[in-house]
């Protein structure tokens, strides 16, 4: 079979695609995300500028890796997110990279499946959870991860 051919980084990816396209989350989009665009809950960052944004933060930065379009886990999951940023505010920042045009950055991250959480502190990841994972349960490890304060 040709997958035992593969390495393994790029079997994980292949695997990684193949359940992302299998899970629903169409690839036809009507434009990629931009920067802080108007129409989103959650501040938009683009994958080409991530490092920095992380780098240049003073506090941790949690990056939702999903997509606003054809993605029901996403839409599932959208509202909890937003409140998880205002419970964070001060804290951790929360920001959203569109999943589909940063597959290869979702999987060395650690994630599968997307929506897939990628805690930052310091430069650094931290913590990797993909759906499905409760919200408040995320934001119980992001808080203890961080030594943040406890609601």
């Amino acid at each position: 079979m040709v997958f035992t051919r593969l390495a393994p980084k790029k079997l994980a990816l292949l695997i990684a695609c193949g359940c992302l396209l299998m899970a629903g989350c169409n690839r036809q989009h009507p434009t990629a995300a931009t920067e802080n665009s108007g129409d989103r809950d959650l501040p938009v960052v683009s994958g080409s500028r991530l490092e920095q944004y992380i780098r240049d933060s003073t506090q941790p930065v949690l990056v939702e890796f999903g997509v606003d379009y054809n993605c029901p886990r996403c839409a599932q999951t959208k509202g909890d997110v937003v409140r998880l940023r205002e419970s964070l505010d001060g804290h951790v920042d929360v920001v959203r990279v569109d999943f589909n045009a940063n597959v290869q950055t979702v999987a060395a991250l650690g994630g599968t499946i997307c929506p897939t959480y990628v805690l930052f502190d310091r430069g650094e990841p931290v913590l990797t959870e993909s759906f499905p994972v409760a919200i408040d349960l995320l934001e119980g490890q992001i808080l203890r991860q961080t030594d943040g304060p406890i609601h």
